[in-house]
């Protein structure tokens, strides 16, 4: 003797319900997957000692923050804002890359280079930098 229901009574309507709901479950599954991956964040997160940027990681090895007038009289480069980071989280910080003084602009082609150095806004005028991890 069976017990509960079988699979021919449930009405069809509700199984594809229920197969969108798993789908949907493994999409969002995997995104927060892919964006934890990419960014070293889950999504909601602020920026933590990794920063994703221009298809590279960078890592801040702590240190005091600076303000920019530090950073552009020591290093010899300007900060231009290039967006904020993390993307989904829900403070997110502007995220400056470093341009070389007197460097000559590169045309669109062949595009240009990711910077050596980038820097979150952590206060109004307070940067913290973070170094690209790995080779050129």
């Amino acid at each position: 003797m069976m017990t509960g229901v079988s699979a021919s009574t449930v009405r069809p309507a509700t199984r594809i319900t229920a197969r969108i709901l798993i789908l949907t479950a493994i999409a969002a599954g995997g995104t927060a997957i892919w964006y934890r991956h990419t960014y070293n964040v889950w999504p909601g997160q602020g920026a933590s000692a990794r920063v994703h940027w221009c298809g590279r990681d960078y890592e801040s090895f702590g240190g005091p923050p600076q303000t920019r007038q530090q950073i552009s009289s020591r290093q010899h480069f300007l900060i231009h804002p290039v967006g904020q980071y993390p993307p989904l989280a829900l403070s997110r910080q502007q995220l400056f890359a470093a341009v070389v003084i007197g460097a000559p602009r590169a045309s669109v082609s062949p595009p240009p280079l990711c910077a050596m150095v980038v820097y979150l806004r952590t206060d109004p005028d307070q940067y913290r930098a973070y170094s690209l991890e790995g080779g050129p």
